[in-house]
């Protein structure tokens, strides 16, 4: 396989973002082999142009990818998903009651314990909101082997989904929550942070694989 000269390597956001979907073998393949039109592309041609390429065919290849892995294992997929989104339905709410629990153990006796009291307050919810998120998406990427970060993705479309409904009433119209700015902005990143569980998930996997493969490989040497 011909390789690109390093000043015109492939983008490699590009190609770590295709490395999260399929398997592992999958994915080596896949970038083997773009990597090697890219290569040809690159040679032709301005590099800018072979990047443009790469990340064309990049995002085609994840959207592929997302697709097959759905397609091979929809109702276990579906099940997987279905029980985060329940998980997180009836776990909303639960990090801010514990830093209530806390906090009332407190009392403000200064000035400065009173603002420290106020900005943990203040901060520490949508805080803790993320770290209960990337713990959701972790939890059930651990049981989407192989496909981690799809499950997380659809969960987090999901929820998206389900909090989007509460901008609007009843009858259509903006809801109270549409005009409060900060409450879309926390949900998006807690949505966000499930899907970093679920990479999270696969990049410990994926340095695992490569750990057991290279001690397979000195094993082998000996």
């Amino acid at each position: 396989m011909r390789r690109p000269a390093p000043h015109t390597r492939p983008p490699s956001i590009a190609a770590w973002l295709v490395s999260l979907f399929g398997s592992a073998d999958q994915a080596e393949s896949i970038l083997g082999d773009l990597e090697e039109e890219f290569s040809d592309i690159a040679s032709k041609s301005a590099a800018a142009s072979a990047r443009r390429w790469y990340w064309h065919q990049s995002l085609k290849t994840i959207a592929q990818l997302a697709g097959a892995g759905v397609r091979n294992a929809p109702w276990p997929l579906a099940g997987l998903v279905l029980a985060g989104f329940l998980l997180q339905w009836f776990s909303t709410g639960l990090p801010e009651g514990v830093i209530v629990a806390i906090l009332r153990t407190q009392r403000p006796y200064s000035n400065l314990h009173y603002d420290f009291y106020i900005s943990f307050l203040t901060y520490g919810f949508p805080i803790a909101g993320d770290i209960q998120s990337i713990l959701l998406g972790c939890l059930v990427a651990a049981f989407a082997r192989q496909r981690e970060v799809i499950a997380t993705t659809a969960l987090s479309f999901l929820g998206g989904a389900s909090i989007g409904l509460l901008f609007f009433d009843a009858s259509g119209h903006w809801s109270r929550f549409a005009y409060s700015w900060p409450f879309p902005i926390v949900q998006l990143i807690n949505q966000l942070a499930i899907v970093l569980g679920g990479v999270i998930v696969r990049e410990i996997r994926l340095a695992l694989r490569k750990g057991c493969h290279e001690h397979d490989f000195n094993w082998t040497d000996k």
